[in-house]
């Protein structure tokens, strides 16, 4: 029962398949509160909870399974949502619900260190030194991300994709800015996002060598579901650059009171 109770309070507070809409809500506040809500330290709470409750629950069966599991579904429902948004908040929003999931899933994966022992403990520990890689990357281009999103709002009037467009002439700096913490965010090489990425993936992968609690015969579902988000990720990311900053657009940059 405490086990539960703690999860339900952790998958709240980190926004956790089927608690995450309070997220999304959340991003009309002000972009740089929205910031650092998204990126630092409210929406990190229930994934420092997980963490530091691992070692006392990791024994359970059910621990292992319930963090990794919803960890890894709010990765996929996430991803898929925003793929979906017009909103550019909305777009950051629904991915840091998708990447919280990531950051879940991995400290699931790293619970199979007390139960398993040598090569495989290894594994295990590799999974949660991803977790806190993570954390830490999405921290610094998900902060990124929404300042600019909050630029763009302020000199054009509007957040929805469907009306911006052709921006990157007209502010290359903040283009700039939103490439490189696009690119990171999609996982592409040579940016701190692909590091970590590579890390969940190889995790994911190396699942169904732990041989305990099913996982060698449902551990296959981790790295196809892991994949599939990840597909979803790119998606989103590219639509952040290429709706706001390349596509051709009418939306004219306000004069400055």
């Amino acid at each position: 029962l405490a086990l539960v109770l703690i999860l339900l309070g952790a998958f709240t507070k980190s926004a956790q398949f089927p608690f995450y809409i309070w997220l999304p809500d959340a991003m009309e506040a002000p972009t740089p509160v929205s910031a650092y809500l998204h990126s630092a330290t409210m929406v990190k709470a229930g994934i420092y909870l997980v963490a530091r409750f691992t070692p006392l629950f990791a024994i359970s069966e059910t621990w292992i399974w319930l963090v990794a599991g919803i960890g890894l579904l709010t990765l996929l429902w996430g991803s898929f949502f925003a793929s979906k948004q017009h909103d550019l908040k909305g777009i950051l929003a629904f991915s840091t619900v998708s990447q919280l999931g990531l950051i879940m899933s991995l400290l699931g994966v790293a619970a199979m260190a007390f139960h398993v022992e040598d090569a495989t403990s290894d594994i295990a520990k590799y999974a949660g030194f991803a977790a806190v890689f993570h954390l830490i990357n999405h921290a610094t281009f998900k902060g990124s991300l929404f300042m600019i999103a909050g630029i763009v709002d302020h000199e054009t009037g509007t957040r929805d994709i469907r009306k911006l467009g052709g921006l990157m002439s007209l502010m290359p700096i903040s283009f700039t800015i939103a490439m490189i913490g696009s690119l990171s965010m999609a996982g592409v090489p040579l940016f701190n996002g692909f590091l970590s990425k590579e890390m969940f993936l190889t995790a994911m992968l190396s699942i169904q060598e732990f041989g305990l609690f099913s996982f060698d015969t449902f551990g296959i579902l981790f790295p196809i579901v892991a994949w599939i988000a990840s597909v979803f990720t790119f998606v989103y990311s590219l639509f952040f650059v290429m709706y706001t900053f390349v596509k051709k657009g009418n939306v004219a940059i306000l004069p400055q009171k």
